[in-house]
């Protein structure tokens, strides 16, 4: 007699992990490694890794010897993806913040929270600053950047429609010369770009795609679009875009922070691959019965990341005598 199927819920699961193209290659690793190069390759590892200890920082003052912030390391330009499927979880603005802050607040350092830089070349606004101690730092995420820190099909350059008449003109002209060149998608590229940073009209249409989060700033430009007619005006939109950029980080200004002398500035990125996170989740029940979700360890894992890298920065500005 044949027993009848029951069915019962799983109580605890875990969510599989999906193959991100950060992992190493399977095909790198070897297939038969004895146990005696195991132990071998783990001892020369472990080694090499106090040896690099003692010569690059100094063990007995725990003092970091270089900025550990390298602007390569920062995630920018960023590139939206079109889909979600495998991607990493990343800190959210509010959680990273009020880490960060802790952290400096450990430190004796109290911070002054949307602090204005403005110092050779530098314009922006600080997340946290303290002026007299002359250290902070800037969270680098939607909020706080530029449009040029971004490539995305959010931007101008991929709108046709919006072209000036007497730019569209040149638009399809060029457009028939380089029709069959291999490089001919670039050369109309090029061309859009160069037109954006030309004209105050493209730089609105761009900030204003930029900002799809921000409705006010967005509907502050649209509004002005739609009064100023004048869209040739070379300060067009002159005073929207000089305040915008003495807030949000560019590009290059991302680049410069890291190795600026007369400031220090911590420069700390939402994109940052220390920060991501596969969110593996399991689920348990609480005290009524009910399965609830409890977050893994991965999460601990990022914040982790960024706390020792804020404390890393304090250590190697005070080690410099920059506060």
């Amino acid at each position: 007699m044949r027993k009848k199927l029951k069915v019962t819920p799983a109580r605890r699961y875990r969510t599989p992990r999906y193959p991100s193209y950060l992992d190493e290659s399977p095909l790198l690793m070897s297939r038969n490694v004895s146990k005696t190069g195991y132990y071998a390759t783990a001892f020369l590892g472990v080694f090499g890794l106090f040896a690099f200890s003692a010569s690059s920082n100094d063990t007995s003052t725990g003092e970091v010897k270089e900025n550990p912030i390298k602007f390569k390391e920062l995630g920018f330009p960023h590139t939206y993806a079109s889909f979600g499927t495998g991607l990493p979880d990343r800190l959210d603005r509010e959680t990273a913040v009020e880490i960060i802050d802790s952290i400096f607040l450990a430190n004796k350092i109290e911070l002054t929270e949307g602090y204005p830089i403005s110092k050779d070349g530098l314009n922006f606004k600080a997340t946290g600053y303290n002026k007299k101690h002359n250290i902070g730092y800037v969270w680098l995420d939607y909020e706080s950047t530029g449009p040029d820190c971004y490539n995305s099909w959010r931007n101008n350059r991929y709108n046709n429609a919006s072209l000036l008449p007497e730019d569209l003109v040149a638009y399809k002209k060029l457009t028939k010369e380089v029709e069959n060149k291999p490089d001919g998608y670039k050369i109309i590229d090029d061309f859009l770009r160069k037109l954006t940073k030309q004209k105050g009209y493209y730089k609105l249409l761009e900030l204003e795609r930029h900002l799809w989060r921000d409705k006010i700033l967005k509907d502050k430009i649209n509004r002005y679009i739609k009064e100023n007619t004048n869209y040739t005006d070379e300060n067009y939109g002159k005073e929207i875009l000089d305040a915008y950029e003495n807030e949000k980080v560019d590009l290059k200004e991302m680049e410069q922070i890291p190795n600026e002398e007369g400031v220090s500035i911590a420069a700390l990125s939402q994109y940052d691959h220390k920060f991501e996170y596969y969110p593996y989740r399991e689920y348990v029940e609480d005290k009524n019965g009910n399965l609830v979700e409890k977050e893994g360890e991965a999460r601990q894992k990022a914040i982790e990341n960024l706390e020792n890298l804020v404390q890393d920065y304090i250590d190697w500005a005070k080690s410099e005598g920059r506060y």
